[in-house]
């Protein structure tokens, strides 16, 4: 039962991943296309759809996803008996997590011009997909608390609050990678809308 649980988190992982990097790589042309354009680098344009911020969101995306090698080297070592150096992966994981927050959050204005941080609120599920535009609040506040308590799980204190804080990030992370897919399904789809 135990292995079932993990085939199901590992395959849960890079069914999440995968659908993240396709619409990553479907997205692309629109990042080249705002490298190409000059930003102004006011307020306004390290947000969602500003030149800057939409590089953010892009270069932020990936690293959080990169961050994910870390994920796999443990089941790599796990499973398969392969033999790395994990310290230095979990330190890359952190790095990259931190740094992909960093630029994921001044993408969505948090906080200075946070639109969305009421997200059931904005959210019409009787509105189509334009509807579920306020995913981004979510997403948003998803990432903090995937933050949050992955370091509870690496500087918590007690085992007790690492288990915990465990199973809360990789829930959150799950959540994360859902709301994530949705957002960018639905930036592209609906680039104008704020």
């Amino acid at each position: 039962m135990v292995v079932v649980g993990r085939l199901v988190e590992f395959g849960s992982r890079i069914l999440g991943i995968s659908v993240i990097v396709f619409l990553l790589v479907y997205a692309y042309p629109r990042f080249y296309l705002s490298l190409m354009e000059a930003p102004s680098y006011f307020v306004e344009d390290f947000r969602g759809g500003g030149v800057v911020g939409f590089r953010y969101a892009y270069v932020g995306a990936w690293m959080v996803i990169l961050s994910q090698l870390y994920v796999f080297s443990k089941y790599l070592v796990k499973y398969f008996r392969v033999r790395i150096r994990l310290a230095r992966w979990l330190d890359l994981h952190c790095l990259l997590s931190v740094t992909g927050l960093v630029l994921v959050l001044i993408h969505a204005g948090f906080p200075y011009a946070f639109r969305y941080w009421e997200p059931f609120m904005r959210l019409n599920i009787f509105g189509g997909l334009e509807g579920l535009i306020a995913v981004r609040g979510l997403l948003t506040w998803l990432l903090i608390s995937a933050f949050i308590s992955g370091m509870l799980t690496r500087y918590g204190s007690s085992p007790r609050l690492k288990r915990i804080s465990n199973k809360i990030h990789f829930y959150a992370t799950l959540s994360t990678y859902v709301s994530a897919s949705i957002h960018i399904l639905l930036s592209l789809t609906f680039p104008e809308t704020r």
